[in-house]
C-alpha cells in the first residue's frame, strides 16, 4: 500500500488522507507506508534525505551545483530543488557524470543566495545521506565560508548503514543497493533521485533489523557525527605546504606522505588521493592507504611532508593488489 505520510500522535500511527500529505514531487510519492512508519518512529520530529552535486570530490577546492532534500514530518513530505551556479565552468569529467552543464546553471542563483535557505529548510531535523562526510563536508565548508549559523543537525549515513545490514549487495554504492533492493533511481546522480535512494535504504535497512536486534544500535552504527562538532573547528583552509595537494585530488594521483604519530612512524606511506574534506577534527586527506589497503582519514596537520609516488614505490604494491 502506497500513501504519501502517515500522521504520528500519543505514539499510535493514523493514517491521514493522502491528499492532505501529497508531496510537491512526483519521485516521493513513491515512499511506501512501512517506510515512512519506520522513519518517523525513530525520528518522530522528521528526517531530512539529502544531496549534493559538485564539480569534484573536495569540499575544501570544488564548488556545490545542485542542492536537493526530501523532508518527512508527521506533517507532511516536502522537497527542496536548486541548481547553484557555481561561477566558474564545470569540468567535462564530473558533467559526464551528473549532466549538468555550465549552461542549466548559467541563470541560477548563486550559493550565497541559495544556502540560507537551505539551511532554514533543514530545521535542526537529522539528516541522512551516502557517503555523508562529503555532502556535510561541503555543507560546513560552505556555511563557515559565508559565516552562517552551523544547524543543531545529527547525522546519519545511509551507506554505513547497508555495509551493516545489506551484505548481499555487490559492493555499497548507492546505485548497486539501490538495485539489490528494488529501488529505482531514474536519473543517477541527479541530486533528488540520489537523496531519494538514500532516504528509502536507510528506510529499508531500520525495516529489516526491526524484529531482530535493538534499532537504537543499528542507529548508532549509522551515525557520523553531530554537526554542532564544528562549531569550535579551526579555519577551514590548507596550510601553504600542503596547498599543491589540491591539483593531486583533483586528478587522483598517488602521492607518498610522512605522518606523525601513525603507525609507519617517520616513513612515508603510499596513498591513492581522493579528496581533502572537512571533519569535526579537522581538515583532511582522505584516500586509500596502499599499505593497509584501507580507506583513512589523514588529519593535514600532520602531515609533515609529501612527495609524488615514484613508479619504484608504487608498481610492487599494485601488482600485489591486482594478483
Amino acid at each position: 500500500m502506497k500513501v504519501d505520510l502517515i500522521k504520528v500522535i500519543s505514539k499510535e500511527l493514523i493514517f491521514k488522507n493522502p491528499k492532505d500529505f501529497m508531496s510537491n514531487d512526483i519521485l516521493t510519492q513513491n515512499l511506501v507506508t512501512e517506510e515512512l512508519e519506520i522513519l518517523l518512529k525513530f525520528f518522530p520530529h522528521g528526517i531530512i534525505a539529502l544531496d549534493f552535486e559538485t564539480t569534484g570530490l573536495s569540499p575544501l577546492v570544488d564548488k556545490i551545483i545542485e542542492i536537493s532534500a526530501i523532508k518527512v514530518t508527521p506533517e507532511g513530505i516536502t522537497t527542496f530543488n536548486e541548481l547553484i551556479n557555481p561561477q566558474i565552468d564545470i569540468p567535462a569529467i564530473t558533467t559526464n557524470i551528473h549532466h549538468i552543464t555550465d549552461l542549466m546553471v548559467k541563470d541560477s542563483k548563486t550559493l550565497d543566495r541559495v544556502l540560507p535557505s537551505f539551511i532554514d529548510f533543514l530545521s535542526d531535523l537529522p539528516l541522512i545521506a551516502h557517503n555523508a562526510q562529503f555532502d556535510m563536508g561541503f555543507l560546513m565548508y560552505n556555511t563557515h565560508h559565508l559565516k552562517l549559523e552551523i544547524p543543531q543537525c545529527n547525522v546519519f549515513c545511509s551507506c554505513k548503514l547497508a555495509r551493516k545490514i545489506f551484505k548481499e549487495s555487490a559492493n555499497h554504492k548507492l546505485k548497486t543497493v539501490a538495485d539489490t533492493l528494488g529501488i529505482e533511481i531514474k536519473n543517477h546522480h541527479r541530486a533528488l533521485d540520489d537523496a531519494y535512494a538514500s532516504l528509502r535504504i536507510f528506510a529499508k535497512g531500520l525495516l529489516r533489523k526491526n524484529h531482530t536486534v535493538n534499532l537504537d544500535d543499528v542507529l548508532k552504527d549509522a551515525n557520523v557525527f553531530h554537526l554542532k562538532n564544528f562549531n569550535n573547528m579551526e579555519d577551514m583552509i590548507i596550510p601553504e605546504h600542503l596547498k599543491a595537494l589540491e591539483e593531486k585530488v583533483k586528478n587522483q594521483n598517488f602521492i607518498e606522505i610522512k605522518y606523525a604519530g601513525g603507525s609507519h612512524g617517520k616513513n612515508f606511506r603510499p596513498v591513492h588521493a581522493l579528496s581533502l574534506l572537512p571533519l569535526p577534527g579537522g581538515n583532511v586527506l582522505y584516500g586509500k592507504c596502499l599499505l593497509s589497503d584501507i580507506y583513512k582519514s589523514f588529519l593535514l596537520k600532520k602531515i609533515t611532508e609529501w612527495r609524488d609516488a615514484s613508479n619504484e614505490v608504487l608498481l610492487p604494491i599494485l601488482k600485489k593488489t591486482d594478483g
